[in-house]
């Protein structure tokens, strides 16, 4: 991986990480974060997707300030772009299970850079879905 991509998975694990700051992983809490751009339409689709319902999980939305603050210089403005539509979904795992990671409409987070920093962030099992319900960069995942 070269270092700009090392540099935007560390950004992107900062973003992981402050995004969901007050939850504890050890009471297996599910974690459900959703671009706040998305139509309510888009909203039932990504977490029908996921599986969940609305009270089943721990539901954040994401801006695109948020993401702005975290992958400017890192992420291009086209990346970045304007209005947030990313969606992940966290449920943790039985120990030494691993981190799972599958995707669904990225087109440049990949599955690699999100389990490399939720590894660095010291999750090590969980299995994780990041979407969107049409083609996205993925900026504005945050978990």
């Amino acid at each position: 991986m070269s270092l700009r991509k090392k540099i935007a998975s560390l950004a992107i694990c900062s973003v992981l990480i402050l995004g969901s700051s007050n939850i504890t992983f050890a009471d297996g809490s599910r974690v459900v974060t959703i671009g706040v751009n998305n139509s309510p339409q888009q909203r039932a689709t990504i977490l029908k997707y996921f599986g969940v319902n609305e009270n089943e999980a721990v539901i954040l939305e994401v801006n695109n300030q948020e993401e702005r603050k975290y992958l400017e210089g890192f992420a291009t403005e086209a990346q970045i772009g304007k209005k947030t539509y990313s969606c992940a979904y966290v449920e943790p795992t039985k120990a030494g299970s691993g981190i799972n990671v599958k995707t669904a409409n990225l087109t440049w987070l990949t599955s690699s850079m999100v389990a490399s920093t939720l590894s660095t962030a010291g999750l090590t099992d969980a299995d994780v879905v990041v979407a969107s319900t049409f083609p996205v960069s993925g900026t504005g995942v945050t978990l």
